[in-house]
C-alpha cells in the first residue's frame, strides 16, 4: 500500500481501510499523515471539541486508536480549503 493519501482517496477509503493505512505507515510517518484532535486544534486555531464535532458530522476523516481519533491531515486541510471557498463565494 502507497504511504501518499490524497483527500479523494481518503472519502472513498472504507474505516478498516484508513486504518490499514495507518497500520502500514512507519511510526515515524504516522505523524505526516495522522495527528491528534489537539494536534489538529492546534493547527487550525480552533478548539479540540470543533474538531471532534467535524469528526462526528463527517465533515474531516479520523479513525480510533484505543479510545482516541487521529485525524487524517489531508483529510483537515481539504474541509478548510473548503470551508474557505465558500466564505469567498
Amino acid at each position: 500500500m502507497t504511504h501518499a493519501i490524497s483527500p479523494g482517496q481518503v472519502s472513498h477509503l472504507t474505516d478498516t481501510e484508513l486504518l490499514d493505512v495507518y497500520l502500514s505507515l512507519p511510526p515515524s510517518l504516522r505523524g505526516e499523515k495522522f495527528v491528534t484532535t489537539l494536534q489538529a486544534a492546534q493547527i487550525t486555531g480552533v478548539s479540540r471539541r470543533t474538531i471532534q464535532l467535524w469528526i462526528e458530522s463527517g465533515a474531516v476523516r479520523a479513525i480510533v486508536i484505543g479510545s482516541k481519533y487521529r485525524v487524517v491531515l489531508d483529510s483537515l486541510r481539504s474541509h478548510l480549503k473548503i470551508q474557505a471557498a465558500k466564505r469567498r463565494s
